[in-house]
């Protein structure tokens, strides 16, 4: 799959999509504090990008190498093959998805239902311990980006 220009300017940043979130500045700088401290606290992280379930990318800590607004359609495409996989075979919801490529670890969590967190580790990476500390992340995120109740 290739992430054209064109798609890139129809959805990113700029082009006015909005998600259906209470996104301001302090929600943005929130979601990356909770990378920044990923980076920190996860020995082997080679960045991590945080997604709209629709792909469109709302923080990232990637090195420059790694385009941003590919990772996060790439995620939330990932997520969601794997939510109807995991429907059609335990009837269950689907918390994460782990991919062992042999040079690395693409770890995809659904962070509720409007986002999600990929992590990208080297292959010296104890997936026990990036799931230990992205978890309560997880959370976090969800709680950052979770619509305010309307009564």
């Amino acid at each position: 799959m290739t992430i054209t220009p064109e798609a890139i300017a129809l959805t990113g940043p700029g082009s006015g999509a909005r998600i259906n979130s209470p996104r301001t500045e302090s929600a943005d700088n929130d979601l990356d504090v909770h990378l920044r401290a990923l980076r920190r606290r996860v020995p082997h992280l080679i960045g991590s990008a945080v997604a709209s379930s629709d792909g469109l990318l709302l923080a990232a800590d990637l090195p420059d190498a790694i385009e941003a607004t590919g990772i996060a359609a790439l995620t939330a495409a990932l997520l969601s093959v794997s939510l109807t996989f995991a429907a059609a075979t335990h009837g269950a919801d689907l918390h994460e998805v782990v991919l062992d490529s042999g040079v690395g670890h693409v770890v995809v969590y659904r962070a509720g239902p409007i986002a999600c967190l990929a992590l990208l580790t080297d292959t010296d990476a104890t997936l026990a311990r990036v799931h230990l500390e992205a978890r309560p992340v997880v959370r976090a995120i969800a709680a950052t980006l979770a619509p305010a109740d309307r009564d």
